[in-house]
């Protein structure tokens, strides 16, 4: 079947009972992390009086708990409560975390925010995803429709990142901290209301009580589970050190200027969006993994590249290397987490979430540490060596079959 006739399986999403309405409560979700993301740093540090050191703990420790609530809570959501409730309450999480960061400025109280409010809110991301793929699928051609919907909604959440952060800054010199954390509260709110609205209630299908049901211990240890979650956190970290290591390389290794990392950071989202599309419709006819060895492939070369450039406009060329890469791996490999356990589909979503939280963790972690051994050049090469080390990872994973599911 040709491509081009996706366009068929988009008309037919539009007209969908409330996937329209799902995209609009998609870009609030999106758009409230995009706000509060790129400013925490600058927050803790300026806001809320943290050191350097106390902050980088104060993240570590919500990233940890995010990681833990989200897998406990996936479980939890495949077994016995429905994927609504479980994004009702994320989202009461995201409500009521953003404005305790507004309106408190004790640490060890927001740590107890980031803790508990903010790791029950991590559960959004995946239990929406999972939504999308078990609820807008056609009988007869559900794997090409399940990819269309999830690359549709990723789009969505990916555009939203376009916009959010120039919005965010704005809102920050207009209103301050408190402003900015009021509206990304005010997004989960808005969030929360579109869940009420185009999410209906649906529990969990009964497990086969003929078969006994898989421990959580022994899906988490299942080789093709694992060895991916461990090729995209490794993956996931070197985007992390990248992500504050390329703007340092541009204005001091590479000579450039601020107005070159408005171009930098502009090209990768506008190569991005339509390669989600096209390539959610080449993961439809079935090619997920090999897609993914080649989005690792892509990535490492990117680094690489990164690592040989000399000018700005070596790196301006480069980011449509990042734009392929990130087009598949975050939007082709959450299908793909989700073909590897379809019968616990929130636990595998949450998987690759949390293989993203893991990456950034490390790469927070071991940033400053490279920089400083190696320099902004020589820490491109770290990453390519990272990103190698999880390409060698998923090299090694094997197509899925039937009998082998966790």
């Amino acid at each position: 079947m040709p491509l081009l006739s996706s366009k068929h399986y988009l008309l037919a999403l539009h007209r969908q009972p409330h996937f329209t309405g799902l995209l609009a409560s998609t870009f609030a979700l999106g758009t409230a992390f995009s706000f509060a993301v790129p400013f925490l740093s600058k927050w803790g540090l300026e806001a809320v009086g943290m050191s350097p050191r106390q902050f980088g703990l104060f993240m570590t420790a919500t990233s940890l708990c995010a990681i833990f609530a989200s897998t406990g809570l996936a479980r939890l959501s495949d077994t016995r409560f429905s994927r609504r409730r479980m994004l009702l309450v994320g989202s009461l999480g995201g409500v009521s975390g953003f404005a305790g960061y507004a309106l408190v400025r004790d640490p060890f109280i927001l740590l107890l925010i980031g803790c508990s409010l903010h790791a029950v809110a991590s559960i959004c991301f995946a239990q929406l995803f999972s939504h999308v793929r078990e609820s807008y699928q056609y009988s007869g051609d559900k794997q090409k429709t399940s990819s269309i919907s999830l690359s549709v909604v990723r789009v969505t959440f990916s555009f939203s990142w376009t916009v959010g952060p120039a919005l965010g800054a704005t809102m920050l010199i207009a209103f301050g901290f408190r402003g900015l954390f009021l509206a990304a509260s005010l997004l989960y709110a808005l969030f929360l209301l579109g869940i009420l609205r185009f999410v209906p209630e649906k529990k969990p299908a009964r497990p086969d009580r003929s078969s006994p049901q898989t421990s959580l211990w022994k899906t988490l240890r299942h080789p093709r589970l694992l060895l991916s979650f461990l090729s995209f956190a490794a993956v996931f970290a070197a985007n992390a050190i990248n992500m504050m290591n390329l703007p340092l390389a541009i204005t001091r290794s590479l000579n450039g200027k601020e107005s070159d990392l408005g171009i930098v950071f502009a090209i990768g989202p506008v190569a991005e969006i339509p390669l989600m599309i096209w390539f959610g419709q080449l993961a439809s006819r079935g090619h997920q993994l090999m897609l993914i060895k080649l989005g690792f492939l892509i990535t490492s070369l990117y680094f690489a590249g990164l690592y040989l450039s000399s000018s700005p406009w070596h790196v301006y060329a480069l980011q449509l290397l990042s734009g392929a890469s990130f087009a598949i791996l975050s939007n082709v490999a959450i299908l793909y987490f989700q073909d590897l356990a379809p019968n616990q589909m929130g636990l595998a979503t949450s998987l690759f979430s949390n293989a993203g939280a893991t990456g950034n963790l490390l790469g927070m972690l071991s940033f400053g540490f490279l920089v400083e051994q190696w320099g902004n050049q020589g820490t491109f090469l770290a990453c390519c060596a990272v990103a190698s080390i999880g390409l060698a990872l998923i090299l090694s994973v094997k197509e899925p079959s039937s009998t082998s599911q966790p």
